[in-house]
């Protein structure tokens, strides 16, 4: 039996699912002298340039990406274009990293992360049923969530707490069986109260690090964290790494 991308599943010793949910929404186009969106992709291109060269990332790491604004869409590696997640074959959404090629990002339109989320659950389920079914060891997925702003409803509107509410206890459902981990990242302007409901000990504020050594910490930390790992051992790890890099990346800046 085979896994795509890699070929026989029993040639590799062990998988680490990731989907990175990235914010598209209009904020991103901010400001309008520098938007956010620029820089992202940007830093989306030179992230996966530099994890061609490192071979742990390339026989380990597989990728699914999200985006939503208005819309939830999931990257199409065959057709490297995103598409609704109903357009988009099951089986081919994960790929290991140097197969990815990200797609240029364009802002515009509402913040839909409570279903992004909902969606980046059932995909990242799925995958570790698959892999745990094709006798391939499999860490638990992680779930990486990178936003600027609130979730809004279908109107535009601040999410109502209850609605996240309700995707928060599908999260630490799929946390307490194991099969995933989120993240939640807040950058300058977003909604760090309904974040800290969504993962009450998975969401973290960061402003001292650009987007690249954000994007970077994350798989950085997707692949250092034990196998085997309690999910509020997992959070503590994940955010006092983040942290501490934040922590350098001021203390270098104060001294050039």
């Amino acid at each position: 039996m085979s896994t795509p991308g890699f070929g026989p599943a029993e040639s590799y010793d062990e998988r680490q699912p990731v989907v990175l949910l990235l914010d598209t929404s209009a904020s991103m186009a901010r400001p309008a002298e520098s938007p956010r969106i620029d820089e992202l992709n940007a830093a989306l291109v030179r992230l996966f340039d530099g994890v061609r060269v490192k071979l742990r990332l390339r026989a380990r790491v597989e990728l699914c990406l999200i985006t939503f604004d208005s819309r939830v869409r999931v990257l199409d590696p065959a057709r490297g274009e995103l598409v609704p997640v109903e357009e988009a074959p099951a089986d081919r959404l994960f790929v290991p990293v140097d197969e990815l090629s990200p797609p240029h990002l364009e802002a515009s339109g509402l913040t839909r992360l409570t279903e992004a989320v909902e969606t980046a659950l059932d995909l990242a389920r799925d995958r570790y049923r698959t892999l745990q079914a094709q006798r391939v060891q499999v860490r638990r997925p992680f779930l990486w969530v990178l936003t600027d702003g609130a979730p809004s409803d279908a109107h535009g509107r601040r999410a109502d707490p209850a609605t996240v509410a309700a995707t928060a206890q599908k999260v630490r459902g799929g946390e307490g069986r194991g099969e995933c981990v989120l993240e939640a990242i807040g950058v300058r302007g977003a909604d760090m109260e309904l974040l800290e409901a969504l993962a009450p000990k998975g969401a973290l504020r960061l402003e001292g690090l650009d987007f690249e050594q954000i994007l970077e910490s994350m798989f950085q930390s997707s692949d250092v964290i034990g196998a085997f790992a309690a999910v509020d051992d997992i959070h503590e790890q994940v955010s006092a790494e983040m942290k501490r890099q934040e922590r350098m990346r001021l203390l270098e800046e104060k001294h050039l």
